[in-house]
């Protein structure tokens, strides 16, 4: 693999076919919980499957830090986990632009027997963890943040947690509910969470409650998910198989999607927990045949005429990481695409439905945010069958912003330009290598050609929450 240099362009060329098969990866929510869980047990468990990407080398490092053993097997992780003996050393824990990292850690540094300071890049840094510190502070934590009140970096004092309860608003991000989860079972009595508002991601937080509790921990959840129990206990050590990530898996059932033809999707297991599994069913109310062959693990996808035909509507509340790939997709749809219930993701890495509005205005596509009580809520967008292309796109720092337009610009008649697409290593390491393997055409060129540095996203301020 090439070596890749921070800032520089990345040209794509266009296509007139797109087929094969492609393999998924990991999914990073599945290994980022089960290296969390494997670390805090008491025993060696083995993850099988594990995605290997910059931000689950983030959680391995974290976790090192706590006290874990994590050795890289051929196909698996071997964790020897700390049982929670964390190490009595005060140090600094370094989640680069990792919100779980970040908000789990700053949870955990609550049940170690000395301070921890937990930190992140800069783009981290300007993020909202704000009603995560009130949260664990309502349970006896004390956590001060050292530059900005209410955002990162913080020093947690690891005086402990007591327990009790704790309000979380829901609208903002499921990892501070994850956060509070996995910390939960040291606290010295039961730990209850009471959702304020509406539940969004609800699909993250199922994930993170059968992680615990096939880790052995005591959790109890109301049919609405709006009220958690977590009894003290210990983490169990086992064996976990990691499942593929449909987050991944939807950038390139998206250019199956743009162009006639069949392809086939390898190392899947069919449906599967994650909200992001949505798009398969989105893509084939769109028109698109796609099976699942149970004995060959793949999923196969046809599109005989390339065409995307409807005028559906799709509530992303519980699968907001598609939000970009659903934009992509909708730019060829024939009829209109309508996308709502995606106000979470304007805490994400970049303000993603913002981002996508932005950059494929530029490329001519017909593409207005939607707001919902002055909140950017969705987009809706009607297609066309090509555009002219030659754009120097910007992925707002953002990797997901960078794989949906990527997708996008492969059906237009010019190359493009893209930048941060050395960021694909966060989530998706092999990502242009898959392309190549079906012949799309990229290059690297300097940043001399002018590709807008969009970094400096300022993200809406809650650093205070009504709670009541």
């Amino acid at each position: 693999m090439m070596a890749i240099e921070k800032g520089n362009l990345l040209r794509v060329e266009p296509l007139e076919s797109f087929s094969g098969t492609f393999r998924v990866p990991a999914s990073k929510p599945e290994t980022q919980r089960a290296i969390l869980a494997s670390t805090l047990a008491d025993g060696t468990s083995r993850i099988f499957n594990d995605l290997r990407a910059e931000e689950t080398e983030v959680m391995k490092h974290a976790c090192r830090g706590l006290g874990a053993e994590i050795t890289e097997r051929d196909g698996y992780l071997e964790i020897r986990g700390c049982g929670g003996r964390f190490r009595h050393e005060g140090r600094v824990i370094q989640a680069n632009g990792s919100g779980l990292v970040f908000r789990t850690m700053a949870a955990l540094g609550s049940v170690q027997p000395a301070p921890v300071v937990v930190t992140g890049d800069e783009t981290l840094c300007g993020r909202v963890m704000a009603p995560l510190l009130t949260g664990l502070r309502d349970l006896g934590a004390s956590i001060d943040s050292i530059c900005r009140e209410g955002r990162a970096p913080i020093v947690n004092w690891g005086r402990g947690l007591r327990g009790g309860v704790c309000r979380l608003p829901g609208d903002v991000s499921s990892q501070f509910i994850t956060a509070v989860l996995f910390a939960a079972p040291f606290a010295e009595g039961p730990v209850e969470i009471e959702i304020v508002g509406e539940l969004y991601s609800k699909s993250y937080v199922v994930q993170t409650i059968s992680c615990l509790t096939e880790a052995g921990v005591h959790v109890s959840v109301s049919d609405d998910f709006r009220r958690y129990r977590v009894e003290p206990s210990a983490y169990r050590a086992r064996d976990v198989q990691v499942g593929e990530d449909y987050t991944s898996a939807s950038y390139l059932l998206a250019v199956t999607a743009l162009f006639p033809g069949r392809s086939a999707l390898t190392h899947v297991r069919g449906e599967s927990r994650q909200g992001e599994y949505a798009v398969v069913g989105i893509l084939e109310q769109l028109g698109l045949r796609i099976t699942f062959e149970r004995a060959t693990s793949r999923l196969v996808v046809e599109n005989p005429t390339g065409r995307l035909r409807g005028n559906v509507e799709v509530d992303v509340r519980d699968c907001p990481n598609i939000v970009p790939t659903l934009a992509a997709i909708g730019a060829y749809v024939e009829g209109s695409l309508r996308v709502v219930g995606g106000r979470l993701v304007r805490f994400h890495k970049a303000s993603r439905i913002e981002a996508m509005v932005h950059e494929l205005s530029r490329a001519g596509v017909d593409i207005e945010a939607l707001y919902d009580d002055g909140i950017c809520d969705g987009f809706e967008v009607r297609g066309a069958p090509t555009y002219p292309g030659g754009v120097t796109f910007s992925s707002w720092d953002d990797h997901r912003i960078f794989m949906s337009l990527f997708v996008a610009g492969l059906r237009m008649r010019s190359a493009n330009l893209y930048s941060g697409f050395e960021d694909v290593r966060l989530s998706f390491p092999r990502f242009i290598e898959e392309f190549a393997a079906a012949d799309v055409m990229t290059s690297v060129v300097g940043e001399g050609h002018g590709a807008p540095r969009l970094n400096s996203h300022v993200y809406p301020e809650i650093d205070t929450v009504d709670l009541v």
